[in-house]
């Protein structure tokens, strides 16, 4: 069984749009302790059983990359126990995809080093290279470049306000224009040092509002509570650190939203 763990974006800066078409971004990454779980068999032939119905799932598509790629004869059964929101800014399909390349590697006998491993993932997406490794880290690029950090102490208490409405990255990107200049290195630098939740900024904020005028209301919701909500890649999941108990009870009021208390996974 292999885990494919969620990620918030600590900080999330967008340098500007490259000449592929991707964003070329800059982002502080966390893992955390909220998973999918993903189940390998052998098999004669290639099958994909979910708990939940996803078009065009990526899954399949990783299955079939790494048998091309390898010239794997053998099949395999995949079971998946979803519980990430798709849409959700958690990096649920990345996650999946990312598992989904070790539980092959392994379940398959491949053995491949890591550049191998990178090679695939990178192929795959733009997350899915940090769900590969799932360690504090800083992103660069289109995703595609990682420099794994210190471990450090975890980030505990982190709870996640979870509309139930899915926001698409593309929709999100393609209402983004410019962002306001931040010294990126200097920021993630301190914040590791200080831990001053100031500090923490997301450039898709204001595109993804006007994406989705709800994510606005729930997001100013929450602030009007006195909190200090983040928002986790494009959205739609607002992330929040260190609430009371009376804090997250007052959380249970907001209609069509799902709560998670989680940690940084280490």
């Amino acid at each position: 069984m292999e885990k494919a763990y969620a990620k918030i974006n600590l900080i999330l800066d967008i340098v500007g749009k490259r000449p592929d078409g991707y964003h070329e971004l800059k982002s502080l990454m966390i893992p955390i302790d909220f998973y999918d779980e993903l189940y390998f068999e052998p098999s004669d032939q290639v099958e994909l059983i979910s708990n939940v119905d996803i078009h065009n799932n990526a899954i399949l598509k990783t299955v079939q990359l790494i048998k091309d790629t390898y010239h794997i004869q053998r099949g395999v059964k995949i079971t998946l126990n979803k519980r990430i929101p798709l849409g959700a800014g958690l990096a649920g399909g990345s996650a999946d995809i990312s598992a989904t390349i070790r539980g092959l590697n392994r379940l398959w006998g491949l053995n491949l080093p890591n550049r191998a491993l990178t090679q695939l993932a990178n192929a795959l997406g733009s997350d899915t290279l940090f769900c590969l490794y799932n360690q504090r880290a800083v992103i660069y690029g289109r995703g595609d470049q990682i420099s794994i950090l210190p471990p450090g102490k975890p980030i505990q208490n982190i709870t996640l306000v979870c509309p139930n409405i899915p926001v698409l990255t593309k929709d999100v990107f393609g209402v983004f224009e410019k962002a306001v200049a931040h010294d990126f290195e200097i920021v993630y630098n301190t914040y590791l040092v200080t831990k001053k939740e100031s500090l923490l900024y997301n450039d898709l904020l204001e595109p993804a509002f006007k994406v989705s005028p709800k994510l606005k209301d729930i997001y100013n919701h929450l602030v009007s509570l006195g909190l200090k909500p983040h928002l986790s890649g494009s959205g739609s999941t607002c992330f929040l650190f260190d609430l009371t108990e009376d804090q997250k009870n007052l959380l249970k009021n907001i209609d069509d939203v799902t709560i998670i208390d989680t940690q940084e996974h280490q």
